[in-house]
């Protein structure tokens, strides 16, 4: 038999003795080689261990965990790890802030000792009683809790920040209620001095104007305009002058009645009527009366506008 020969026969040995040798009397080594028919396979099977990288096995196709991996020599160092952070998150020791070599990995497990949500919009969830995110303070309030997530800022922290928001916002718009009135009074103060006596009939005006005028959407958006110094523009005497003048062009007649009448042009007309009647009833009380004339001559001149404005 050829030395070939000999050493085939020895590798192909299925009577266990290789078995024995390398085993000894460990119990357990000798059980463990039992799933091999022979040394070659059993020696195949190591040469394919002491190749292989564990990190394909326990990340697969996911590049990212198996970078995350590469910071463990051993699956043991990595099982410490996780053991490691386990246990700090159960006895709430996981209080040092994840640093800028941290990965996702450390970030989510300090958040959940911390009991910080993994997501920012979190902090607007289970809020503390009384405490709440109005509809138009939502879109402000996820981007500022964005930037505190990013700082890994505590529940408590972020709902004392919602608080505060709420209560500035609060002050804001109580500010501008009171600064409201007060330029209110200044504005009808300066425009009765202005107006006298026509005051009510110019304010109708300009309403009239407003709502006939503008949509909706237009009439909301001029009402509640203001200019650069936060002065309501309604407010400003000069633009509501303006606005009385253009009114009585835009409708003559409504000056004569208030915003929403059925038919002011009735109005118009009656008075009219009652002056036209007076005059011939009694043409010298009429040539005496200086302010009957002049009202009937204001009349006149506005139903004039009103016919221009209509056959235009």
């Amino acid at each position: 038999m050829s030395d070939d020969d000999q050493n085939n026969d020895q590798n192909e040995d299925t009577s266990g003795a290789w078995k024995e040798a390398l085993a000894g009397d460990n119990s357990e080594r000798l059980e463990a080689l039992g799933k091999f028919d022979s040394a070659d396979k059993f020696l195949e099977h190591y040469d394919g261990m002491e190749n292989r990288n564990w990190r394909d096995e326990y990340a697969g196709d996911d590049d990212k965990f198996k970078s995350e991996l590469e910071r463990f020599s051993t699956p043991e160092d990595m099982g410490k790890a996780y053991r490691e952070g386990r246990a700090k998150i159960s006895s709430g020791a996981m209080t040092e802030l994840p640093g800028e070599n941290a990965t996702e990995d450390d970030i989510k497990v300090y958040r959940e000792a911390n009991g910080i949500p993994l997501e920012a919009d979190g902090y607007m969830e289970n809020l503390p009683d009384g405490l709440v995110v109005g509809e138009d303070d939502k879109e402000i309030m996820s981007d500022f809790m964005q930037t505190l997530h990013k700082q890994h800022v505590l529940p408590t922290v972020a709902h004392s920040v919602i608080e505060w928001y709420n209560n500035f916002a609060e002050q804001q718009q109580d500010a501008i209620a009171g600064m409201d009135a007060e330029h209110h009074r200044e504005s009808e103060d300066s425009l009765r001095q202005t107006w006298g006596g026509d005051y009510r009939a110019n304010v109708n005006l300009v309403g009239a104007l407003i709502e006939g005028a503008f949509s909706k959407e237009g009439k909301d958006i001029f009402i509640n305009a203001r200019d650069k110094d936060g002065r309501g523009l309604m407010n400003i005497p000069g633009v509501m002058e303006g606005l009385a003048d253009i009114g009585r062009k835009w409708n003559p007649a409504a000056q004569l009645n208030s915003p929403g009448a059925a038919d002011p042009q009735k109005t118009l007309t009656d008075e009219l009527a009652e002056i036209s009647a007076f005059r011939k009833k009694d043409r010298a009380a009429y040539f005496k009366d200086e302010k009957m004339q002049a009202r009937e001559r204001q009349l006149l001149e506005i139903q004039a506008q009103h016919k221009e404005r209509s056959a235009a």
